[in-house]
């Protein structure tokens, strides 16, 4: 048997440690509660391939339904904020719960000069259960480089 200091240093310890867990991991959610819908798209990476801006994007569907399509209207700004350009990127299909992985070719464009990725609106959101506002509604974007996206 521990001495009555060690076993209170002890259970000090225990408690100390499922605080950290419960900051890090949350509270532990309801039986049945489902995590919000989200449509995340992130700013993978930006490449030059000559005259052509190469922009990677990554997308998780968290919607709960698979998308049948997505297609997004968006504007391109040049890094002193003049609109560069109008574009659709077609992310073809996503399925629920998943993610993928598109490239986008922008001729006679230097990616250094594009500073913002604006999401206009959605051309398509298509899928079971979809009213096709979710897409932009539940939108989540962000960017892992120096470019800024929004939606």
């Amino acid at each position: 048997m521990l001495p009555s200091a060690m076993r209170h240093a002890f259970l000090m310890k225990l408690v100390l440690l499922q605080a950290v867990v419960l900051a890090v991991a949350g509270p532990a959610s309801a039986e049945g509660q489902t995590p919000d819908p989200s449509l995340s798209i992130e700013i993978n990476k930006a490449e030059q391939l000559e005259a052509t801006c190469r922009l990677v994007f990554m997308t998780h569907n968290g919607l709960g339904t698979d998308l049948a399509e997505l297609s997004l209207e968006t504007v391109l700004f040049d890094t002193e904020g003049g609109v560069e350009r109008f574009t659709l990127f077609d992310f073809r299909d996503v399925p629920a719960g998943k993610m993928r992985v598109r490239q986008f070719d922008l001729p006679d464009t230097q990616c250094s000069n594009i500073g913002k990725v604006l999401i206009n609106g959605a051309s398509a959101c298509t899928g079971e259960g979809l009213t096709g506002g979710e897409c932009i509604e539940h939108l989540d974007a962000t960017s892992r480089i120096d470019m800024e996206i929004s939606g």
